[in-house]
């Protein structure tokens, strides 16, 4: 494992990868529940989505993992996704968040930031 500071590409790599990780989620919730009018092209089309954005998180990933240490990046990689998918379910279809899950949002929060700490 390289001992020097990890590049602001490696971290843009994260970034990526947890977004594309937490969008094809959603895309897959969203083909689940959708109303439209033609929803058999809806639904292949969010499930087709979600596939590929599974396939670019999984290419970025292992890549990831060789720069950084796994200990720090796959809890934090986790719990970064964790929180993105939480939100999301409040934001595009109305679920609720009470007392109990926003305090584990928010100890996912500290823990990412402890574990970005520590390095």
């Amino acid at each position: 494992m390289n001992a020097s500071p990890t590049s602001w590409t490696t971290w843009l790599l994260v970034l990526v990868a947890v977004l594309c990780n937490a969008s094809a989620q959603i895309l897959m919730k969203r083909g689940g529940v959708t109303n439209a009018g033609d929803w058999h092209q809806w639904v292949t089309w969010s499930l087709f989505g979600a596939a590929s954005l599974y396939v670019v998180s999984f290419a970025i990933t292992p890549v990831v993992y060789s720069r950084m240490p796994l200990s720090l990046i796959s809890p934090l990689m986790a719990g970064a996704i964790f929180v993105l998918i939480s939100t999301a379910a409040v934001v595009f279809f109305g679920e609720s968040l009470n007392a109990l899950r926003i305090a584990g949002m928010l100890c996912v929060l500290l823990g990412i930031f402890l574990l970005s700490r520590s390095q």
